[in-house]
């Protein structure tokens, strides 16, 4: 019998889990012609073991290997990582080890995967793009192996570098569809919960969350069934926060984050841990909380330090300069953009949040052509049909900084653009982190929509978006004075949400029936024209009712009227 020793091949660092997993009846290389079905079992059930990381091999490994060599009468061979997987079990002859030019071929390619695969991780540390293309071509140069498995290395290789690296994974969906399927029908579930987390991280990025979120919520369930042993499933937790942070559901978000943070402890896995403190950090932001964002910024900075991972370096200082406009020292964050030093000869798709910080900040100088030559000068990397994600943070500043200027028509189509990349899933927080400069933009737009009113922009804009972004503003206002003012907690219980109770929940006086229909139609979006159409009443009718709701609410606009009806719960089904 002869072993690989843990000092030839490893499938993965230390606290990773191996890329490579193999069918439910793994393969037996070499002379296995003769061999009975049930020895060929027994060989294949080695793969089953594992061998401590300080020892060779196991006496309960080798007394195993000893007796089926002995039944067969063939020298039997072991590959075995140095994580103490066995890759390979190979039979020889009666006198030594014996593989076909073909199978030493295998081998051959299955080794420079795993090279490949241990160098990256370093490479992926220090951020090294070119040696990580290199790479990733030499790989995927491969023939293809016949246990697929071994077939997403190299797209993990290609993955990590587009992906990860220059964050255009939305060019890789359809591939990484059609590396799900053949990993799902071999039953390699822990490949498949891998291929679902760069599926999700895709559609992130191409800025479909819905299906984003269909993709996490399949893979936990996966994960269940092999009883959650994968760190993958942090992964998934990480794009279900960015999911619920970008339609505004920050206690949802902060659910997933604290399942993200527990599963990266329980691992140990640092990569986890960092991007838990980057979500804790602009969770920390959304909340208004600015010592818990600063408790994260520092705990990141001492991870990245002692870890490295330069591809999350840019985060600390654009969570550094956030943090610091929103404490309102602009002097700091001032200084930091007179020192930023961006090139568009030498660009470095990593630092792409920090040119939007920049950007930020010339806006909150008033310095708003500063912005707009920014914007125009980088729009050809930061506004990407393969980086849905960071064009609309891009498009958003665009917006403001056209409105700030004057620029009223051409702030316009930009923002019936940005509307139509953000309404149909749902966006949100990408009009709320641009701050109050982006509501008065939309209010401005708003006020330009009203019925027959002259110089509405010549674009398509959906009042009821509008509307829907502005009751976010104040929903958002009134979180944060909620937070100010909230009184002690009690035991008392909450009352139903009936319109017999509307005046113990904050209204003046209660809401008639005719006046509810009105406010449901008003919170659609609707004209007043239209509301008058479809409750067969005359428009000054529906103008009257209408001021008799604004009263009731203590409200006198619409965005106001939504955000108080979303609060108070007043739109619940008619008795």
């Amino acid at each position: 019998m002869a072993a690989g020793s843990h000092g030839g091949v490893a499938a993965s660092s230390a606290g990773h889990e191996t890329l490579i997993r193999r069918r439910s009846i793994p393969s037996v290389y070499g002379n296995v012609n003769g061999l009975k079905p049930n020895q060929l079992l027994r060989l294949a059930h080695l793969y089953r073991r594992r061998v401590p990381i300080d020892k060779v091999i196991t006496p309960e490994l080798a007394r195993a290997c000893t007796e089926l060599s002995q039944e067969i009468r063939c020298q039997i061979g072991l590959v075995i990582t140095r994580r103490g997987v066995i890759e390979q079990v190979i039979v020889g002859n009666g006198r030594e080890l014996v593989l076909s030019d073909a199978e030493v071929a295998l081998i051959g390619r299955r080794l420079h995967l795993l090279r490949a695969l241990i160098e990256a991780r370093g490479l992926l540390k220090r951020g090294d793009t070119e040696r990580l293309r290199q790479l990733a071509q030499e790989t995927e140069a491969l023939p293809q192996d016949e246990e697929v498995g071994w077939n997403i290395i190299p797209l993990f290789l290609t993955f990590r570098l587009i992906a990860v690296l220059q964050g255009e994974g939305s060019s890789l969906i359809s591939r990484l569809l059609a590396a799900k399927q053949p990993v799902a029908e071999a039953g390699d579930f822990l490949a498949t919960i891998r291929v679902m987390s760069w599926l999700a991280l895709a559609y992130t990025q191409s800025a479909q969350l819905h299906q984003a979120k269909r993709e996490c919520l399949e893979g936990l369930r996966l994960a269940e069934q092999i009883g959650g042993r994968t760190f993958q499933a942090g992964y998934l937790y990480y794009q279900l926060f960015e999911v619920s942070y970008a339609w505004n559901r920050l206690e949802e978000a902060a659910g997933w984050l604290k399942k993200l943070t527990r599963l990266a402890q329980d691992w140990q896995q640092v990569e986890l841990l960092v991007r838990g403190e980057i979500c804790s950090g602009r969770l920390a932001l959304a909340r208004g909380d600015l010592e818990t964002a600063q408790q994260a910024l520092q705990q990141l900075e001492a991870l990245l330090e002692r870890e490295g991972f330069a591809y999350h370096a840019p985060w600390v200082s654009t969570l550094r300069v956030q943090w610091w406009l929103a404490r309102g020292d602009l002097a700091e964050a001032s200084e930091w953009a007179a020192q930023a030093m961006f090139s568009v000869d030498a660009w470095d798709p990593l630092r792409k949040g920090e040119m939007l910080m920049l950007v930020r900040v010339s806006l909150a100088q008033h310095k708003y052509a500063q912005a707009i030559e920014m914007l125009e000068h980088w729009s050809q990397y930061l506004d990407r049909s393969a980086d849905c994600e960071t064009a609309i943070q891009f498009l958003a500043l665009r917006v403001v900084a056209l409105h700030q200027a004057g620029k009223r028509e051409q702030a316009a189509h930009i923002a019936a653009r940005l509307l139509a990349m953000t309404e149909p899933e749902g966006n949100i927080r990408a009009y709320l982190d641009a701050g109050l400069p982006m509501k008065h933009v939309l209010n401005a737009l708003l006020a330009a929509l009203q019925d027959g009113e002259p110089g509405a922009p010549a674009v398509s804009i959906s009042r009821p978006s509008v509307l829907r972004l502005l009751a976010a503003f104040e929903q958002e206002e009134g979180r944060s004075t909620q937070g100010r003012d909230a009184p002690p907690a009690t035991t008392q219980k909450p009352l139903p949400h009936s319109p017999q109770n509307a005046v113990q929940r904050g209204l003046i006086e209660p809401l008639s029936r005719q006046e509810r229909r009105v406010l449901r139609l008003l919170v659609a979006g609707r004209a007043y024209a239209e509301i008058a159409q479809e409750l067969i009443v005359s428009p000054n009718t529906v103008k009257t009712q209408v001021s008799s709701i604004y009263r009731k609410l203590g409200v006198s606009r619409r965005a106001e009227a939504i955000a108080k009806t979303s609060q108070l719960h007043l739109l619940s089904p008619d008795p």
